[in-house]
């Protein structure tokens, strides 16, 4: 069991905390929060903790759509973070993932942030279209796509720094339309993609 309950997280969202890997500085172990689990599930009406795996649902869908993803369109593209298992802490079951990593090693940066720091250029530009691409070969359900859940950076398998959605892949809907059939899920994608484009355009600051 990993000892996480004094450390403090390198990264936290709304519903998890991120921390370094205790042994290995290439992975990440993403723990639902407390606070998350007591909101999103506990206090939850009934029909929302019909999950057999509980608050742990979400790492049941992303586990899926990477393997899914994996499936698809192959390995060295795949365009979402790799998963690589599950860990007891002592806070929680924990999520095991690779870090995508920037020129420091540290954790790579958002979309976001790459934009907000350096414009929006001809290579975000390039970037932007390759990962809409690799999203599409590997028919990715992208549920919430946006530039916080996209960092530039680079992992294991290598290629160079590229976009890569780290965190909201998976099919969420009750009826599972977009795991159902390949074209709509590449339309909404595509809907998803441009609006976060868009928005990311916007937000960039002026050269």
């Amino acid at each position: 069991m990993f000892r996480l309950a004094e450390a403090t997280p390198i990264a936290t969202g709304h519903v998890r905390e991120v921390y370094q890997h205790p042994d290995r500085p290439d992975l990440l172990i993403k723990v639902i929060s407390g606070a998350s689990i007591e909101e999103r599930w506990n206090a939850a009406p009934w029909y929302r903790r019909l999950a057999r795996s509980g608050p742990y649902k979400d790492f049941v869908r992303e586990f899926r759509e990477y393997v899914t993803a994996i499936h698809t369109g192959g390995y060295d593209s795949v365009p979402i973070a790799r998963v690589v298992g599950l860990e007891m802490t002592d806070i929680g079951l924990g999520q095991v993932v690779e870090k995508v990593r920037g020129p420091d090693g540290g954790l790579a940066i958002t979309l976001h942030d790459w934009v907000k720091a350096e414009g929006f250029t001809a290579t975000t530009q390039a970037e932007l279209e390759a990962f809409h691409a690799r999203l599409l070969a590997h028919n990715v359900i992208a549920a919430d796509l946006h530039a916080w859940n996209v960092v530039y950076g680079e992992d294991s398998r290598g290629g160079g720094p590229r976009l890569v959605m780290i965190d909201g892949f998976g099919e969420k809907n009750i009826i599972p339309h977009c795991s159902m059939s390949r074209a709509h899920n590449a339309s909404r994608t595509t809907k998803k993609y441009e609006r976060m484009l868009k928005r990311t355009r916007a937000e960039a600051p002026s050269r």
